[in-house]
């Protein structure tokens, strides 16, 4: 019997590549990348939140149930084997190669970004330069090109106290807030600049203003200083040691104490302290002086999701051997589970829609229990229907209620019991629908969507590079943004598709990643009867 599904080969497909569409997305709006285009798309944005709101969670759900199919068709033991020859080895394999080079190159990256005259000369403490650009007409309300960061935000993170009074002086508004309601004094404190923050509490920075989660700039101390280092030059910032960042909000608390964390009330400050919990120093250490912190110090980039996998499949491993798999019987109660998991959504410790991401060596708690709701669905429902299941099959009625989840979780973004719902929902809505909607048209066996989907998983390791270099190669073209993303997208495509086929598919390399296939049974000779061939 196959133990290929045409519509679910084709949908995990799809998701690995809108994986690759979000990662070409990230250049052309604000968001924590390495590459910035000078050309910014106000399209892009909304495809960022419609992808993740629930690629991963999908991907997840599929995983849950292709893992329970080998199970059942090889047992304990084999699944473990497979496991660990996918999962595993490539994982090893990639962060000793593709990892490497997707650090060098967001070090060039970051290197080679253009930043305008006044930002380089706050960061040099230029103060009578920056006063001199601003009485010369400079809009010191205004953002710069790149980077769409207001300009009391650049001099803020300078920390260079001459260089904030004149900005303000200049006429920047020091309660300012931005998209998700943070002012200039919670990024401060993000990034531990204390001097900055003295001068903005001295100029009349209201510390009592919550962003949209109901928080205060004190509560931006609880982001980790090692997320907070390896943001930095994400953003446009010069780099900052993780060190130099928790010294900064040493003094920083000082300066706010006896402000209150957040305005959101009770489960907030449950949620607020899970998160210095995790954050503290009891999960830290030195390697050669130099910190490592198990949940925050980024080890996997985009590789994170493999890593995921290894602790659900030994998750998986141990209730296979306590006899508890799930059996698919009342699984739906893992849909309105996710919703705890997500009330502790919130790295950022602003507004938020759809999952962390974590990096560390240790998976973040509940991120770990929120993917585990949809892989544990997906191996109970093959456990409950087995290859013939039509999960989804209801699609027509979830596309427009997934739409409207979609809508309602942007408006509240913030909220978080509203959030804690909504959002989950749309994974769950959105999820059931492309199930159902690839079964409607990809049933049928097609040689041609196997194929793709054995590239995808390749396609996915190794993208990133690629992407950041067609990036950088285009970051100063005189062209609208989403041609360019549409371009990057194109070009990173068939490179990764030719070099699956070429250098991937027939070598080892393609044998870890896909496993073995099946052996090519060449038809015998025709029988020849009377000196002929029939």
């Amino acid at each position: 019997m196959t133990q290929r599904r045409n519509d679910l080969d084709a949908l995990r497909s799809f998701a690995m590549g809108l994986g690759i569409a979000l990662h070409a997305s990230l250049a052309f709006f604000q968001s924590p990348w390495p590459v910035h285009d000078t050309r910014p798309s106000g399209l892009l944005p909304l495809l960022l939140l419609v992808v993740h709101g629930f690629r991963m969670q999908l991907f997840f759900l599929l995983s849950g149930y292709f893992t329970m199919l080998v199970y059942r068709r090889r047992g304990l033991k084999s699944l473990l084997e497979q496991r660990f020859a996918r999962i595993v080895v490539p994982l090893m394999l990639a962060m000793a190669t593709i990892g490497p080079l997707d650090g060098m190159l967001q070090r060039h990256a970051f290197r080679s970004a253009q930043r305008e005259p006044v930002i380089a000369e706050m960061f040099a403490g230029d103060a009578e330069a920056v006063r001199r650009r601003f009485a010369a007409g400079a809009d010191a309300e205004g953002r710069d090109a790149v980077f769409r960061r207001r300009m009391l935000q650049w001099a803020a993170c300078s920390n260079h106290p001459a260089v904030v009074a004149a900005v303000i002086d200049a006429g920047a508004d020091v309660n300012a807030r931005g998209g998700l309601g943070d002012t200039t004094l919670h990024e401060a404190v993000v990034y531990g600049r204390d001097e900055a923050v003295a001068v903005l509490l001295d100029r009349g920075a209201d510390p009592r203003i919550a962003n949209r989660s109901g928080r205060t700039a004190s509560a931006m101390t609880l982001i980790s200083s090692e997320l907070a280092a390896d943001y930095a030059p994400l953003l446009g910032l010069p780099p900052l040691a993780s060190d130099e960042i928790a010294r900064g909000r040493g003094r920083i608390r000082q300066l706010l104490d006896g402000i209150e964390m957040t305005v959101a009330g009770p489960v907030d400050r449950v949620v607020l302290a899970y998160w210095e919990f995790l954050g503290s120093d009891r999960w830290q250490f030195r390697i050669g002086g130099t910190p490592f912190h198990l949940f925050d110090t980024n080890l996997f980039d985009h590789l994170w999701f493999l890593w995921f996998l290894c602790w659900l499949v030994a998750a998986f491993a141990g209730l296979a051997l306590g006899n508890l798999l799930p059996t698919g019987r009342s699984r739906w109660w893992l849909v309105p589970a996710s919703v705890v998991p997500q009330l502790f959504m919130g790295q950022s410790m602003s507004g938020f829609f759809g999952a962390d991401t974590s990096f560390g060596l240790l998976p973040l708690p509940h991120l770990l229990v929120f993917y585990g709701c949809f892989y544990f669905f997906g191996a109970a429902t093959y456990a409950a229907e087995g290859m013939e299941t039509r999960l989804g099959a209801r699609w027509p009625l979830l596309l427009p209620a997934a739409t409207a989840l979609f809508v309602a979780g942007i408006l509240t973004i913030g909220l978080r019991p509203a959030a804690a719902v909504l959002q989950p929902a749309y994974a769950w809505a959105m999820s059931l629908t492309l199930i159902g909607l690839f079964h409607r048209f990809f049933a049928h066996p097609s040689a041609r969507i196997a194929w793709l989907a054995d590239a995808s998983y390749w396609m996915y390791l190794a993208h990133v590079p690629l992407v950041l270099a067609a990036q950088m190669a285009v970051r100063d073209w005189p062209l609208p943004g989403d041609v360019k993303f549409l371009l990057i997208l194109t070009v990173v495509t068939a490179v990764l598709l030719v070099t699956y086929a070429w250098c991937v598919r027939p070598t080892i390399i393609g044998r870890i990643l896909n496993g073995p296939r099946p052996a090519i049974v060449k038809a015998p000779p025709p029988i020849e009867r009377g000196g002929r061939r029939q």
